[in-house]
């Protein structure tokens, strides 16, 4: 895979894990079920995603503006991991006010990254668990 091959594919995999983050409760609730995982793996994923962008950062295919915003994002998954053991329940994914805010901010990173960052059409979607 070529260096611009791997940046489009880190690209769509950012995006469709801030896809899964910003995604209704229901929708996170299936997931998990379907996956067979607990509501941290939702987070986890995401942080893998940013360990990946910090790299990306240094060899400068992701610039410091966008690693800032997906630093945010953290900011607020931050704040659900920081919550009480309860914050794990299937119920606190609509109820608890941690999770609409991260859905709300990871929305708007989503919007913001997918409109700089342009994408192929072409490219194939990837989608969660698939290696970029």
């Amino acid at each position: 895979m070529t260096g611009e091959q791997q940046l489009a594919a880190f690209r769509r995999w950012a995006l469709t894990v801030l896809d899964l983050l910003g995604a209704e409760a229901d929708r996170q609730a299936a997931y998990l079920q379907a996956s067979k995982v607990g509501a941290d793996e939702i987070l986890l994923q995401f942080d893998d995603v940013l360990h990946v962008a910090r790299a990306r950062v240094g060899d400068r295919s992701l610039s410091n503006e966008e690693y800032r915003l997906l630093q945010s994002v953290g900011e607020y998954a931050d704040s659900v991991n920081a919550g009480s053991e309860l914050i794990w329940a299937d119920a606190a994914l609509g109820e608890a006010v941690e999770w609409r805010e991260l859905r709300a901010v990871a929305k708007a990173a989503k919007a913001t990254l997918e409109s700089s960052w342009s994408q192929d059409d072409d490219s194939p979607e990837l989608s969660i668990g698939d290696s970029y």
